[in-house]
């Protein structure tokens, strides 16, 4: 098993392109919409006190964070390691889950196929019938 895999792979411009638009949306999205809302209350809740521009609410909101993980002591981890193996029997369960899939998938594509020839020689004989009634008449 590779410890060494490339979790993320940034090919020439298109790659930074798409690299800077994803740190710009996760930007706004956990900084600057956040510390709008807070700059927001701010300025509507605390009259007696000075107004704050955007970058003061990014701050209050970076400190009301902050304050929320200390007070809160949840702690959390990001590991990385690599997934247990499979077991002889899980790997032979996943198996024959996979073999019974893909043939219900081929009997699926075949009954469809089925259906639709009948489907097409039952228009057809329609469109005959209907021919030959016109005629008759």
């Amino acid at each position: 098993m590779r410890k060494n895999a490339k979790i993320i792979q940034i090919n020439g411009l298109r790659g930074l392109l798409v690299a800077f638009f994803i740190v710009t949306c996760l930007a706004a999205g956990f900084v600057a919409f956040p510390g709008f809302v807070a700059m927001n209350l701010w300025n509507k809740f605390a009259i007696n006190l000075p107004q704050i521009n955007l970058y003061q609410g990014i701050l209050l909101w970076a400190i009301v964070a902050i304050i929320y993980f200390i007070t809160t002591k949840q702690s959390f981890a990001v590991s990385f390691g690599a997934p247990k193996e499979l077991s002889e029997e899980e790997l032979r369960v996943l198996m024959n889950r996979v073999k019974i899939q893909s043939q219900a998938r081929i009997i699926n594509k075949m009954i469809a196929q089925n259906l639709e020839e009948l489907q097409k020689e039952e228009h057809s004989k329609e469109d005959t019938a209907s021919d030959n009634e016109s005629l008759t008449k």
